[in-house]
């Protein structure tokens, strides 16, 4: 792996993020998983968060993001999940 550099320092951050539904539920089926990971691509990308790695088995979902030193992981969980669930419930109210 490459590292990073920004005009001071030199850093190779990545994350493991895995989160699961209330009670592991089995709700990530076909039709929402796809639209799940369109709506996470477009999340990092958009603000800047480097997507590694992204998998939505049936229960839960890992994602393994590279960032720089200035975010901290609890921001990036916080952008993501807040935003993916609004996303998400627009497109399926159900």
């Amino acid at each position: 792996m490459e590292l990073d550099r920004n005009s001071h320092h030199v850093f190779r951050i990545m994350y493991h993020f895995v989160w699961i539904p209330k009670y592991r539920h089995k709700v990530f089926t076909e039709p929402y998983r796809s639209s799940l990971k369109e709506i996470i691509a477009t999340i990092t990308y958009d603000y800047d968060i480097e997507l590694v790695e992204l998998e939505v088995p049936i229960d839960h979902i890992h994602m393994v993001v590279k960032s720089i030193p200035k975010q901290c992981p609890s921001r990036i969980m916080q952008i993501v999940k807040s935003i993916s669930a609004q996303k998400f419930f627009q497109m399926y109210p159900e």
